[in-house]
């Protein structure tokens, strides 16, 4: 469904990310693991169409056999929020703080579809309640707590069906509880639609719970790939060894 080949992301000083090639299936749930630093948000970026002005990728990204790299804004806007979605590590960058949650969900289903106001109106209210969150969408974000508003996140990213879902460090600053039940949201998002899910962590426990393979980038390259069960108890490259022995998890 999506097929990164030989992507490099460079400034006029240095290269960020260097002749990275993965692909993830329909369905699929792929974990993007490696320290701050290591390239895995600038991929996800290259992916959405969101590098910054600065920044220059080659290679190939395709989407359903779309390429990306080289679309026009007008092309990607159209796939963003639809057909391909993100759920950013801080929720507070991403919502509009003058926009009460429900409107902004509800907006997001009436730019992509052709529902009417109350059809895209009760939509939100259904999904805010999917996510756990009945009868808030009269409220604005700074009104919720960071878990709560992670939650509208997910329910804007979901609100279209999208057949990819990147969750960028979706969990990092909740509390394990919080986590927990972020993660549970997801994984049930994603299997209600068959939506594929690229997972962006630092955080070995989290994607084994959530991912069926792993990539393990160091230093903007992909060192090591392969099913997570492997990936966690035969690691091959000396820093996914190291990720692993500072992690709660114990290689077999």
């Amino acid at each position: 469904m999506i097929s990164v080949e030989a992507l490099t992301i460079f400034t006029r000083e240095q290269g960020l990310v260097r002749n990275v090639s993965f692909e993830v299936g329909e369905g699929e749930r792929v974990g993007l693991i490696g320290e701050s630093g290591s390239g895995k948000s600038l991929t996800a970026a290259a992916i959405m169409g969101l590098l910054p002005e600065e920044l220059r990728a080659t290679g190939s990204i395709r989407f359903h056999g779309k390429q990306l790299i080289g679309a026009s804004e007008r092309e990607l806007s159209q796939l963003r929020g639809r057909d391909m979605a993100m759920v950013f590590q801080e929720p507070m960058t991403a919502l509009n703080p003058l926009m009460r949650v429900g409107r902004q969900v509800a907006e997001s289903i009436k730019l992509h579809t052709r529902k009417s106001r109350r059809e895209a109106n009760g939509l939100a209210a259904d999904l805010l309640e999917s996510v756990g969150l009945p009868g808030t969408g009269g409220r604005y974000p700074h009104q919720l707590s960071g878990g709560q508003r992670q939650r509208v996140l997910l329910a804007l990213a979901l609100a279209n069906d999208p057949s990819l879902l990147i969750c960028d460090e979706p969990t990092t600053a909740l509390d394990v509880t919080v986590q927990a039940q972020v993660l549970d949201l997801i994984l049930a998002g994603v299997a209600e639609r068959s939506t594929a899910l690229l997972f962006i962590t630092h955080d070995l426990a989290v994607v084994a719970r959530v991912c069926d393979r792993l990539l393990v980038m160091y230093e903007g390259s992909i060192v090591e790939e392969g099913p997570t069960r492997d990936m966690l108890t035969n690691p091959r490259h000396d820093y996914t060894r190291k990720l692993l022995a500072a992690s709660d998890l114990e290689a077999a």
